[in-house]
């Protein structure tokens, strides 16, 4: 099947969650997957999404797509600005 990725094991999907909290210490990452946030609308099969929500559950962005094998290699400037693109605020504008 070519729209099938491999699965996050739990090392990336930990590593993952610790560079999020450290972008957004005042959130915590909502993770879910193809079924979660989106359902048939995610970009491919496995594909891992994740929102942020505060401790009284507002969420502050939209779903955020990442591939599995992207996990590992996030950093905080990268969820930065995933969250930015994903919020609508992370692209300039042309006139």
């Amino acid at each position: 099947m070519a729209s099938v990725n491999r699965k996050a094991v739990g090392d990336e999907m930990a590593h993952a969650a610790g560079v999020i909290r450290a972008a957004f210490p005042d959130c915590e990452p909502v993770f879910g997957g193809h079924s979660a946030s989106g359902g048939h609308r995610a970009p491919r099969d496995h594909t891992i999404s994740f929102r942020l929500r505060d401790q009284w559950g507002k969420y502050h962005s939209n779903v955020v797509w990442v591939l599995p094998e992207h996990l590992a290699l996030l950093t905080v400037a990268n969820v930065r600005k995933l969250v930015a693109n994903a919020n609508g605020t992370g692209r300039k504008r042309r006139k």
